[in-house]
């Protein structure tokens, strides 16, 4: 039987082999900002979403938009969708709107890789299949590693994953994946001066989800739980560099006494989502 997180995530084949592309994002958040609602071929016609009478990327893109962490819809198994912003996807359409800076497109990729309501593929490629694949590997260890989780033979289960992150059109100024030669090798996430507070609006909406009412969470926990370091792909050196920026921004405080340390919050989750293009230039 599924877990609760496992029939969350976006299913393995929810992407019917289209890569998100940020021109139809666009389209789809200027869709969801004016409150419209409307199956496929409704939605289509309003933001110019190519679709067909059976299939097309009206729906891979919703998904899109919902394992990036841009919209939610309530009615999944509905045909008629009405997708409504997130705090996260109404900053992206007011600031950012074609997702074209490093962070946009680096939370983007954050969401999909969340233990629950992201993409399954992302999930257990870049945060559950850590240990197993580690920072660089053959698409064929991927592929059997995927097989063996989906209890199926190899080949096809990657998907578009790997190319959205090697698409100008897709997220390839995150480019968190890169493949050469049949070698896969993720790159950590930048720890640029303007890129901080996003990365603190994300761990304190994090920890809002999955410690609701805890005041204090350990460095541990965040990452088994929510993946804070280990899907960014930061360093043990990085990482407690991340901790003094964050520190440093007023998004947390650190208790350095304890081991393993215990991240505080000290700004509202709603605060910190506001705020992630403050220091862009």
């Amino acid at each position: 039987m599924a877990s609760k997180s496992e029939e969350s995530r976006l299913a393995r084949n929810f992407h019917k082999t289209f890569k998100p592309e940020r021109l139809y994002i666009n389209a789809m958040l200027r869709y969801a900002a004016a409150g419209k609602s409307g199956n496929a071929q409704e939605i289509a016609a309003e933001t110019g979403i190519p679709t067909g009478t059976s299939s097309g990327k009206v729906m891979p893109t919703l998904e899109y938009c919902i394992g990036m962490g841009l919209v939610k819809s309530s009615q999944k198994r509905s045909a008629t969708r009405s997708p409504e912003l997130t705090t996260f996807g109404r900053m992206v359409f007011l600031e950012d709107p074609y997702l074209k800076s490093p962070i946009t497109q680096w939370l983007a990729h954050m969401n999909l890789c969340g233990p629950l309501a992201g993409a399954d593929v992302w999930y257990q490629t870049f945060f559950a299949g850590f240990k197993a694949l580690g920072l660089e590997f053959k698409r064929e260890k991927l592929e059997t590693h995927l097989a063996v989780i989906y209890a199926t033979k190899p080949g096809g289960l990657i998907g578009p994953m790997i190319g959205t992150y090697e698409d100008d059109a897709a997220l390839k100024i995150c480019g968190a994946i890169s493949e050469k030669n049949g070698v896969l090798t993720r790159r950590e996430a930048p720890l640029k001066e303007d890129m901080i507070r996003g990365y603190g609006a994300w761990l304190l909406h994090s920890m809002s989800v999955h410690f609701p009412g805890q005041s204090q969470v350990s460095v541990a926990e965040l990452d088994e739980t929510i993946g804070f370091k280990t899907i960014p792909a930061w360093s043990d050196s990085s990482f407690a560099s991340l901790l003094v920026l964050l520190e440093r921004k007023a998004l947390v405080e650190v208790d350095r006494h304890m081991d393993p340390w215990l991240v505080r919050p000290k700004q509202s989750v709603e605060e910190a989502w506001k705020n992630i293009y403050y220091d862009m230039i």
